[in-house]
């Protein structure tokens, strides 16, 4: 990307101030989710340590990221769960700890989760785990980012009133001296989400928040207000101790870490770091939709988990790309890292002189960015989902929702989960396992045979009853099997079953429940005297039936197959030798009439030939040089793929033809054809055949009223077998 700085510099400057700004406030506002209740007192250390993440971020990311905007922060999901840890450690451990003892306990709890979710993020990257990720149910994603939502907004109300929203204060919360406290907040929130949500500039953040500063100090001051009396009576952040926010480092406190304090909280850390991965894949995928480039993700991931680490160790939040920032950037008109780099001079400027500019900040307008940061999650989670999901999926976001509010945080993913898994059992098992039912008058084996066996299994083809199955059987699918054979002999008793087929060929995998219900199948197959084919069965699979002993059972019920094909073919033979015994030795209807026979008028045109086993009479690409009647024997029609292999299309016995459909157009062979074992011939040259039908066109015509037939046999079929599939 090529880039012209001297005209690009106006814009980046612009960009750098804007989005130096919103770090600023966002390091205010993040660190108050944190920094509340008991660790109220050391808000400005809080501030200090998300400012110093910033810094290390914006600078990282301009030097390090592939996209030169693609700008790095801390961000709020991981800071909520570090929130929720800071709220239990003050509210669980009583007398037990002093403020200070929480503060150094958390201070040193950011910077090893930061070095857990690096580690977590490079692993990703480097085995080329990202797309894994994408495999977390939306809505549980959704019910945790509502839930997130919930608390930020919990937080906000105790940022604005130093009381915590429960239901059993909540009507303290409607006091006149409460309400003043906390409804300009609210009108700020709701004014900057609804104007958010409609006007998409880049000032109107920043407008917003300066009007409603400009505002409060307009009001306070007509109502006689002086600044010491706002910063006594609460209304303000600080005061703050002189100097700068600068917090040190947390290696301090490292040897009194409360190692077992921060194990308990390893569950919810570990959510975290998923859905952060989650956060930083759709992120990037925005972004190339914005900047219409590709990103290596796996690259990115590795980026951002050094970028964590390095972070983890000077004690901030974990972070990574913020998809907003960039894309503002970008509009801008931004291209170059310096973007980056202002905003990194100005959070570090605010990170040592900014302890003064801080304290004039009003406590309800910082309470009213993280109830508007809280109101953004809910409504989207909320209200924009309405219309996208199933009523099931967004039932699920809700009721997540709900348990992380009344009960806790972990226990909403793990209800979420549970009841995801459960909707997609209910949902998978509502797909067909069965692909469609065939039999064995509509779908035949790749065999071409004569007449007078294919009228015999023209009148007990239905005798074979096919069933393709597809996708994974489980439990939930299983029994469509037991209850689609069930139907076979309740639509049609009369109809004997003698083959019940199965083609495995499109089966990515069978559960133990499944297995168990073949089982069954084996019961009835015993009880009602027909036997089950088990075709294209893979390695996996075919192990499963073994372990079962229903490949190996005594009664030879179950027969395996390599494919479809071959186990149709079995079931034919079968079907024409009880037909041939049932009809005895001599004088059955199998017996094929020799061609010279058939055709006494033209058999002077018939060169007669013997063929040994693996002779190639037609050769793919060629010309066939006539039509091949296969007075004996047996042939097989091979099709090369390309690769070296050949797979069989059909194989013919006697009382067959090949090679008509060249003849007739003029073509070249669109297959090969061997013999299977030695076979009598009797061939029609293409020379032959003109002359048959120059010389002697009413002798011809008995020829061609038999190939019209053969060709009309094998539509009929074919159109069978689709009537079938189209069911």
């Amino acid at each position: 990307m090529t880039v012209n700085y001297k005209d690009n510099l106006l814009p980046s400057i612009i960009a750098g101030t804007i989005n130096g700004i919103i770090f600023i406030v966002s390091a205010m506002s993040l660190a108050a989710l944190i920094f509340t209740g008991p660790l109220a007192g050391y808000l400005p250390q809080g501030i200090g340590i998300l400012l110093v993440g910033s810094v290390i971020f914006a600078l990282f990311s301009a030097f390090t990221s592939s996209y030169p905007l693609t700008l790095i922060a801390p961000q709020d999901i991981p800071i909520a769960i570090l929130a929720l840890m800071a709220i239990t450690i003050s509210s669980g451990i009583g007398d037990q700890l002093s403020p200070e003892d929480v503060y150094q306990f958390i201070f040193v709890a950011i910077g090893v989760t930061s070095i857990l979710v690096g580690c977590f993020f490079w692993i990703l990257g480097r085995f080329k785990l990202g797309k894994l990720v994408r495999f977390i149910p939306f809505p549980v994603v959704g019910g945790f980012m509502a839930g997130t939502g919930w608390l930020i907004v919990k937080f906000s109300f105790t940022m604005m009133t130093d009381m915590d929203l429960t239901l059993s204060n909540i009507f303290l919360f409607f006091n006149m001296s409460v309400l003043i406290q906390w409804v300009p907040g609210l009108v700020f929130a709701v004014v900057l989400l609804l104007a958010s949500r409609r006007i998409s500039h880049y000032l109107l953040t920043p407008g917003i928040l300066l009007g409603s500063i400009l505002l409060f100090y307009g009001f306070t001051s007509f109502q006689g207000l002086s600044f010491n009396d706002l910063e006594t009576g609460g209304f303000l952040l600080g005061p703050f101790p002189e100097g700068g926010l600068f917090p040190g480092t947390p290696f301090p406190y490292l040897l009194d870490f409360r190692w077992d304090l921060f194990l308990t909280h390893l569950p919810a850390i570990a959510t975290m770091m998923i859905l952060n991965a989650i956060s930083i894949l759709f992120n990037y995928s925005g972004l190339e939709l914005i900047v219409k480039e590709d990103f290596d993700l796996d690259n990115e991931l590795k980026i951002t988990g050094y970028g964590n680490i390095l972070a983890g160790l000077a004690g901030t939040p974990p972070g990574y790309i913020t998809l907003s920032e960039t894309s503002m950037a970008y509009n801008i008109g931004a291209r170059t890292r310096l973007a980056n780099i202002i905003v990194a001079l100005m959070c570090g400027i605010t990170l040592v002189f900014g302890a003064t500019v801080v304290s004039i900040f009003p406590k309800v307008i910082l309470g009213g960015l993280l109830l508007n940061l809280g109101l953004d999650f809910l409504v989207e989670w909320l209200v924009d989902t309405w219309k996208r999901l199933q009523r099931m999926d967004y039932f699920v976001i809700v009721i997540i929702l709900l348990v992380i509010g009344t009960v806790g945080f972990l226990e909403g993913i793990v209800i979420g989960l549970l009841m995801s898994i459960a909707l997609f059992v209910i949902k998978y098992s509502k797909v067909e396992v069965i692909k469609y039912e065939l039999s064995g008058k509509t779908f035949s084996s790749n065999v071409g045979r004569s007449e007078p066996m294919n009228k015999i299994l023209e009148e007990k083809g239905d005798q074979i009853f096919i069933l393709p199955l597809q996708g994974f059987v489980f439990f939930g699918t299983a029994n469509q099997i037991l209850e689609r054979v069930q139907k076979r002999f309740e639509s049609d008793p009369s109809n004997k079953l003698s083959f019940l087929v199965f083609d495995f060929r499109q089966v990515t995998g069978v559960d133990s429940s499944a297995v168990n219900s073949f089982n069954k199948l084996q019961i009835m197959a015993e009880k009602n005297n027909f036997q089950v084919l088990l075709c294209g069965m893979s390695d996996e699979i075919h192990t499963q039936f073994e372990t079962e002993n229903l490949i190996n059972d005594a009664s030879n019920l179950f027969n395996v197959f390599s494919d479809l094909d071959h186990g149709l073919e079995w079931c034919e033979e079968s079907i024409i030798q009880k037909s041939l015994d049932a009809e005895g030795p001599t004088d059955h209807p199998i017996r094929t009439e020799s061609f010279k026979d058939k055709f006494q008028q033209v058999a002077d045109f018939f060169e007669y030939r013997k063929e040994q086993k693996g002779t190639r009479i037609i050769e793919q690409g060629k010309d066939p040089g006539g039509i091949y009647f296969i007075d004996s024997g047996q042939i097989s029609v091979l099709l090369d793929t390309g690769d070296g292999n050949e797979i069989r299309l059909k194989t013919m016995g006697a009382g067959t033809v090949v090679g008509e459909v060249s003849l007739y157009l003029g073509s070249n062979a669109s297959a090969s054809v061997v013999t299977d074992e030695m076979c009598k011939i009797y061939y029609l040259s293409t020379e032959n055949f003109h002359t048959l039908n120059r010389d002697a066109p009413d002798k011809a015509s008995e020829l061609h009223t038999y190939v019209v037939k053969l060709l009309s046999d094998r539509l009929a079929e074919s159109n069978a077998t689709i009537r079938a599939l189209m069911r």
